[in-house]
């Protein structure tokens, strides 16, 4: 390979160093060095630009919340809906033992396992299967008795 080679090369890495720079900037919000300034965003009004970060946006359900969601036995679950109900969890992909404690998600009835859905719940607070949210029908019912008064 020539000089010339070697110089497209180089300059070539350079590139690709900047790219991946912005991008792991823009995907894990790190902060760029000082003297950069965000080009889009709201100002605070004392002129401060707000940090918006994934660690300070509370997710998924509280502890609490998850307490009040109703457990069972897969085998009572078999006798109360009978065939209707999945012979394994969405979540894991595990087939159901008769012995297993599942949760059920009181909003769209659907059961998973007690340890898969908790996980999950700590994270997002809608069901994995068909995404429907306890916090939308607190929203909903806010709205509803606001509009009223």
């Amino acid at each position: 390979m020539s000089g010339f080679g070697y110089v497209i090369g180089f300059i070539f890495f350079i590139l690709l160093m900047v790219v991946l720079r912005i991008m792991i900037s823009i995907c894990f919000a790190v902060p760029l060095p000082s003297g950069h300034q965000p080009r889009f965003g709201h100002q605070e009004p004392n002129g401060a630009v707000p940090q918006h970060s994934i660690h300070n946006i509370e997710l998924g359900l509280d502890e609490a919340t998850l307490r009040n969601y109703p457990k069972l036995i897969y085998a009572q679950a078999k006798l109360h809906k009978g065939n209707s109900v999945s012979s394994s969890c969405s979540i894991c992909l595990g087939d159901y033992k008769d012995t297993d404690v599942l949760r059920l998600l009181p909003d769209c009835g659907h059961l998973f396992h007690l340890k898969c859905v908790d996980s999950w719940l700590r994270l997002h607070a809608t069901c994995p299967l068909c995404r429907k949210s306890p916090l939308d029908e607190v929203a909903s019912s806010t709205r509803a008795t606001s509009l009223e008064s």
